[in-house]
């Protein structure tokens, strides 16, 4: 066998999966030849995580995190794991567009487990993306939890339904923007109206994820 059908016998066996389904690989072919089948699909040393609720707090600890990596390795592809439950749309949209638009770094994400409403915009974020075979995310529109005994105006509740319908506009402007085309923003609310869980195939199939792995 000849170097280059050696390459082609490896990135083939590489992208076979069980019950003869087939992904495409996240990894090149010459980092296939380096040993993936013992190593981490992606360099540990590039990699952070956003794992947990949506808050300021972890959204300055994951972007203090990827600050570090862009002054270490400026020219180079960083890694984030994403799994959350969600938070307020507003804190998300916050790290999207610090990450997007100002920090800017050659980012993919790897959704696992839970990317669930808000979630998926930090999923979003990369350029490639990719989801484990156990992922799912909940699309929904925005709510308000209410401190018990608070009281609340009726110009107050119309305030914050005027914030939440445009919060939700802008949701589903960003997940159609990232779809590649495959979704319009009135798509993306019909799917929040009617709280749809996506699966693995769902975010491939919609333009959000390149590829499943695992």
């Amino acid at each position: 066998m000849n170097r280059y059908s050696s390459n082609f016998y490896l990135h083939f066996t590489f992208m076979a999966i069980q019950r003869n389904k087939f992904v495409a690989s996240p990894l090149t072919i010459s980092e296939v030849l380096e040993g993936a089948g013992a190593k981490p699909l992606f360099p540990l040393e590039r990699m952070v995580e956003y794992f947990g609720v949506i808050n300021y707090a972890t959204n300055e600890r994951v972007l203090n995190n990827i600050k570090e990596l862009v002054r270490a390795f400026p020219a180079d592809t960083l890694y984030m794991m994403v799994t959350s439950a969600g938070g307020p749309s507003g804190t998300a949209m916050s790290f999207y567009d610090a990450v997007r638009f100002v920090v800017r770094p050659i980012l993919t994400t790897v959704g696992s487990g839970d990317v669930d409403s808000s979630a998926l915009l930090i999923f979003l974020t990369g350029e490639r993306r990719y989801v484990t075979k156990h992922t799912t995310a909940l699309l929904h529109r925005a709510g308000r939890v209410f401190d018990g005994g608070k009281r609340v105006t009726v110009g107050e509740l119309e305030s914050m339904m005027r914030e939440d319908t445009l919060k939700d506009e802008q949701y589903a402007s960003i997940v159609a923007e990232r779809s590649h085309g495959k979704l319009t923003p009135q798509e993306v609310l019909l799917l929040m109206n009617a709280n749809t869980t996506l699966q693995p195939a769902d975010f491939v199939r919609y333009g959000l994820a390149d590829s499943v792995i695992g």
